[in-house]
């Protein structure tokens, strides 16, 4: 599924400002570990790190959360 089919879905189950709220506050949960994991090891020379989408992280963490009901 896609951001908007994502969102879509979980405002169908709690209302469009709770599943707002809900993404928010998932999407801060998902960009506070990303930094955290990335202070946590030592770099070894220089290296890129595969880019991830944070927000779908949030959507299907907030997705998965959701259909269980």
């Amino acid at each position: 599924m896609n951001k908007k089919e994502l969102m879509k879905a979980i405002a169908d189950v709690v209302g469009r400002q709770e599943a707002i709220r809900l993404v928010a506050e998932a999407y801060h949960a998902e960009i506070v570990s990303n930094r955290l994991s990335r202070m946590e090891t030592s770099p070894v020379g220089i290296k890129r790190a595969e880019k991830r989408d944070l927000l779908q992280q949030a959507l299907e963490r907030v997705y998965e959360v959701v259909s269980l009901a």
